[in-house]
């Protein structure tokens, strides 16, 4: 198996047959260079057509191909080359990753294979292999081709215009480059013929999003639509920025004349044209591209492709691999933390019923509010007689009230509670460990502002949106609103703990899906052990 391969692809019906087999070829990134024309290898004649392609008129078959790759294959980064479809004039195949095999859908010979290799790749590994494969996988003896074939190439060309723009924009968040910003990305491509512009929504705009504390970094997400657009057609000027309102550019650049947009941004199109009307700016021209289905999708997610789809499906699984160095690898503590509310004893209580031992640090903590503990002595030293009810008890509410409106205060209580948790926290484990439990789940809320994150082996983290949070706080807790949302502030932000996160899990759903996450994050857990020396 080979990291990057090419598929030479004269039938885009093929496509679809073909890349269940590809994938057992090709780990990572395959490239496909679509030839409208058939029998390219005709010797002694250029191997790319001389007819001057039309490259828009393509549109709808590089989704389709797009399409059968989310169907097949989600690990496999599938990118259809443009430069050559859209510019005949251009014989050379340009990749940023050099090809280490050629993959043909009609039958050629070696001579003829080396030749495309050495003539029309210009960046191949050392070694460069080639295979001809049908969608059985196997040798394909000759090239002829079905009568269904030929019907959609013939389709294809069929009421195609040959307007181009000179400055072509789109807009979107564009987490996670998937095959449905491929098709978007590529149609805009395919309309434009010096500068795209390209808008990517900064952090202000998304907080409305599923997940959105998992969508990357704008920075990251600029640098791979760059890594894409420069790959698939490396002849335009792209303009990639950060936006932070649903206009971006388009709002002042006189110079633009075409928008791309989805069928569920067409809204956004028109309210740009009227805000350049207002501004005495040209009206855009407006493309519109189909939303792609998502096969995969159940009815928790959205029915097309899309990068909430995507988040949804990181949870459970490992965002980075843990720091292992110099730990003793038994017992094994998973770190298990989330803001108040988010549901991590129900996940501390799967994990449990997986195997795993528990220790609860909120529970320790109340415990040591006890009379007669040392904790309870140093906490009514620390702040009087009046946080004690009745029965002398502390009364959690009124110290809440006093800690939670006074970061002083509520320091002052970590600096006495934490370590005597930590202390305890220590005891129980090694008490389980000692019963021959090998993996151990340590509950603590605080555990990041604590910082006792080396002392665990990893981190999962347990996040809900701030929303949910505030409503489950006030019918747990019997509290308004505010006191909610003050109890909320003090602790560390969702994004802050996911930073610290090797797992994620959410209980926003039913618990059916939050099963689902939990044994997803521990079948990976149990394959990484089994990696781990000695262990």
């Amino acid at each position: 198996m080979v990291n990057t391969g090419l598929l030479v692809l004269t039938s885009p019906v093929r496509a679809k047959k073909l890349l269940p087999v590809i994938k057992k070829h090709v780990l990572k990134t395959l490239y496909i260079q679509y030839f409208p024309e058939r029998n390219i290898f005709i010797s002694g004649t250029n191997l790319l057509s001389t007819q001057k392609w039309r490259g828009h008129c393509y549109a709808q078959t590089l989704a389709n191909i797009y399409e059968f790759a989310s169907s097949i294959s989600s690990r496999l980064d599938v990118r259809v080359l443009l430069s050559n479809l859209k510019n005949s004039n251009i014989s050379i195949i340009h990749t940023k990753r050099p090809v280490e095999l050629v993959i043909f859908d009609e039958a050629h010979n070696k001579k003829e294979a080396d030749t495309f290799i050495q003539d029309y790749l210009s960046n191949t590994s050392m070694g460069c292999n080639f295979i001809t494969i049908d969608e059985n996988g196997q040798d394909r003896s000759s090239s002829s081709t079905s009568e269904n074939d030929d019907d959609n190439n013939g389709r294809e060309m069929k009421n195609c215009d040959e307007k181009f723009y000179k400055n072509v924009i789109l807009g979107g968040t564009f987490d996670r480059l998937h095959n449905g910003h491929k098709i978007l990305l590529s149609e805009a491509i395919l309309y434009c013929s010096e500068r795209l512009t390209v808008g990517v929504t900064d952090e202000n705009m998304l907080k409305s999003k599923i997940l959105w504390e998992l969508i990357e970094p704008c920075e990251q997400r600029i640098m791979a639509l760059k890594d894409f657009l420069e790959d698939v057609d490396s002849s335009l000027n792209y303009n990639l920025v950060p936006i932070s309102d649903i206009y971006g550019p388009t709002k002042d650049d006189p110079k633009l004349n075409l928008l791309v947009v989805s069928e569920e941004t067409v809204r956004g199109g028109e309210k740009v044209n009227q805000l350049r009307r207002e501004r005495n700016l040209s009206k855009l021209d407006i493309h519109v591209v189909k939303l792609m289905s998502d096969e995969q999708s159940d009815e928790n997610e959205d029915p097309k492709i899309s990068s909430s789809n995507e988040r949804i499906r990181l949870l459970g699984t490992r965002l980075r691999q843990p720091n292992l160095k110099d730990k003793i690898l038994r017992p094994y503590i998973i770190g298990l933390t989330g803001g108040i509310a988010s549901g991590k004893s129900s996940i501390a209580e799967k994990l449990e019923k997986l195997g795993a031992g528990h220790v609860n640090c909120d529970k320790i903590a109340h415990d040591l509010y006890e009379p007669g503990k040392e904790c309870y002595k140093l906490i009514v030293e620390s702040f009087g007689t009046k946080i004690l009810n009745s029965e002398q008890f502390i009364d959690r509410k009124a110290l809440g009230n006093i800690v939670f409106n006074n970061k002083e205060q509520l320091y002052k209580l970590n600096k006495l509670v934490w370590p005597a948790i930590l202390k305890e926290a220590k005891s129980q484990i090694n008490s389980l460990h000692e019963k021959g439990v090998d993996i151990i789940v340590m509950e603590a809320a605080v555990l990041i502002q604590a910082n006792w994150q080396n002392y665990c082996h990893e981190i999962w983290t347990c996040i809900i949106p701030e929303e949910e949070a505030v409503k489950r706080v006030m019918e747990r807790n019997s509290l308004s609103e505010e006191e909610a949302k003050q109890r909320i502030t003090v602790q560390p932000s969702n994004v802050q703990q996911i930073n610290e996160a090797n797992v994620v899990v959410s209980t926003l759903w039913s618990h059916e899906v939050t099963q689902k996450q939990v044994q997803k994050a521990w079948n990976e857990l149990m394959n990484h052990l089994k990696k781990i020396p000695d262990s």
